[in-house]
């Protein structure tokens, strides 16, 4: 895995007035790829269909093409509301035929599957350090000027 920070997508350094002067490809040859598709896959369980629902509607950089991607992401979170179920009904630490305490497996495929699930957000960008990274949104607070208005819009309407 190389070392050092990644590198800063063109989109930034277009948008930057590129810092580094170093070339950039030409915007002449970028392809437009379709959106991902708003409707979810039909293997999808309930909590795959709300990240699913979730995911195309809020994150408007994924492209057609991370379909794969989302598609393993929201059926890994199936399969976690699945072992969250199944553990809630057990317990997380068992024991055997001769009283020796051991940790359920499940605890173990929980922790590995929600490692997958991390870097499957990463991957699609879907956290906030991997958003900036990307250079594809950024949750803006809200300006003093703004927090003004709606404090004043507030004051009116409760007058009304």
């Amino acid at each position: 895995m190389p070392a050092g920070r990644p590198p800063t997508p063109t989109e930034r350094k277009r948008r930057t007035g590129n810092p580094g002067k170093r070339p950039l490809p030409d915007a002449s040859n970028v392809v437009a790829l379709p959106p991902v598709e708003d409707r979810a896959p039909d293997q999808l369980g309930p909590a795959g269909q709300a990240v699913w629902t979730l995911v195309a509607d809020q994150c408007k950089w994924l492209a057609e093409t991370d379909r794969p991607t989302l598609v393993m992401l929201c059926e890994k979170f199936d399969r976690r509301q699945d072992f969250m179920a199944r553990l809630e009904a057990s317990d997380p630490v068992l024991f055997t035929e001769k009283g020796y305490a051991y940790a359920n497996p499940l605890v173990g495929m929980l922790s590995t599957l929600e490692t997958e699930i991390a870097k499957l957000l990463s991957a699609l960008g879907l956290t906030p350090t991997d958003r900036t990274r990307l250079g594809v949104a950024e949750v803006k607070k809200e300006s003093a000027l703004e927090q003004m208005l709606a404090r004043r819009q507030k004051r009116t309407s409760g007058q009304a």
